[in-house]
């Protein structure tokens, strides 16, 4: 599932969009759980994405080959974020970066 801007993605056959006009970015965001039918603070789970690889790729051939290209794997800003319901655990959607 995609939104207008592409961003919001889902790969599952349970997930629905949440709400028109509510787009899951970063961070949890307030929205009304499809399945549970309870508004809920989204639980954000962060796991390495294209954009995590890209720059891992860039800085080792940056030159930075002692470790330091393994810093983007570290940083959930740079991960794609799955918003979850916390109460009933269903998957809401992914945000992804890349």
């Amino acid at each position: 599932m995609e939104t207008d801007n592409g961003r919001l993605l889902c790969h599952c056959d349970q997930c629905q969009y949440v709400q028109p006009g509510v787009l899951l970015g970063d961070g949890p965001v307030q929205v009304a759980c499809p399945k549970c039918n309870q508004t809920v603070l989204t639980k954000v789970d962060y796991s390495s994405g294209v954009l995590t690889y890209l720059f891992c790729g860039g800085l080792f051939l940056c030159g930075f080959v002692l470790g330091c290209c393994l810093i983007p794997f570290c940083v959930d800003r740079l991960k794609n974020a799955k918003h979850s319901c916390p109460t009933c655990k269903t998957e809401l959607g992914v945000y992804k970066r890349l």
